[in-house]
């Protein structure tokens, strides 16, 4: 076969993937979040036959994705990352991926990519199309949720690939925090926090480090000393947080190395984490330490 000659269904392809990412969907809400536009994903089917105006008003659910780039996760971790992200992703359900550090010039977290992936057709839309319209729908339709996993994929590949251990400052309380705001604010029926972090936090708020070790840290002090400073999280209830890599370690450049935290220091740190979500009106559904092992629910 000359590969050269394209076939029509690839071409299709092609066009559908210009069409469907062409501009932002009406769901890329302006959150105060820095949006670093880097990837687009795609449009509804129906923004992108003019027929927005019979997408729901909220989604039926919203994942918002937060991942630590100051730790470099193995392959396997990656991977489960990526197998949660995407076992969630169904019809009529919102994404949002948002990157973090530290603060630098002022900005806590940077939105990477955001979205909503098609709902199924509501009753009685067909027979307000043409027939051409119905088949450009379909057709639409049916590419829609491929492309966004691809750029689902992609978002997350940069994310990984780029993080950096040399950043001095890991602001996990203070990111999530900010980022509770937008969570509280965001209208959906129920809401997930997936965040993807080693959860040791080294900040100005407090530092989980004490000579290069990382700390035997007592949960309720450290609970004490978060509210005292201003930063407890208060997500407004209505949302499940799950997290992934607690207290994994990072060899650096290539993340060769791989060392765990003693089962005594990691229980005390997840006992803070789940301290500090629950305290910020949010339901707790698993801390890996470092694995996750269930479903995003």
């Amino acid at each position: 076969m000359n590969r050269h000659k394209f076939t029509h269904a690839s071409i299709f392809i092609c066009i559908t993937a210009v069409l469907l990412i062409i501009s932002s969907s009406v769901w890329a809400q302006d959150t105060g979040i820095t949006n670093l536009e880097r990837l687009n994903f795609p449009l509804t089917s129906y923004e992108a036959i003019g027929r927005a105006d019979v997408l729901p008003r909220e989604p039926e659910a919203a994942l918002f994705v937060l991942v630590d780039q100051t730790v470099g996760f193995s392959r396997e971790i990656m991977y489960r990352a990526g197998e949660a992200i995407l076992e969630w992703m169904r019809p009529g359900r919102y994404i949002e991926i948002i990157r973090f550090s530290s603060a630098v010039r002022g900005r806590y977290a940077e939105k990477v990519l955001c979205g909503l992936i098609d709902p199924e057709p509501p009753r009685g839309f067909r027979s307000n199309l043409r027939r051409s319209e119905w088949m450009r729908f379909q057709r639409l339709h049916a590419e829609q949720p491929i492309i966004a996993r691809t750029q689902v994929r992609r978002a997350l590949q940069d994310i990984m690939r780029s993080a950096n251990r040399n950043i001095p400052h890991s602001d996990i309380i203070a990111t999530i925090t900010y980022v509770s705001d937008h969570i509280r604010n965001f209208h959906a029926r129920r809401k997930v926090l997936f965040i993807i972090s080693d959860m040791l936090e080294n900040s100005s708020i407090t530092s989980f480090y004490s000579r290069g070790h990382v700390r035997l840290i007592d949960p309720d002090e450290e609970l004490r000393r978060v509210r005292r400073q201003g930063f407890q999280a208060n997500f407004g209830g209505n949302v499940t947080v799950y997290v992934l890599g607690l207290g994994y370690f990072w060899g650096g450049e290539g993340a060769v190395r791989e060392r765990y935290l003693d089962p005594q220091r990691a229980r005390r740190i997840a006992q803070f984490w789940r301290s500090y979500f629950e305290a910020g009106n949010a339901t707790v559904g698993e801390i890996g330490m470092p694995m996750m092992y269930g479903s995003l629910e």
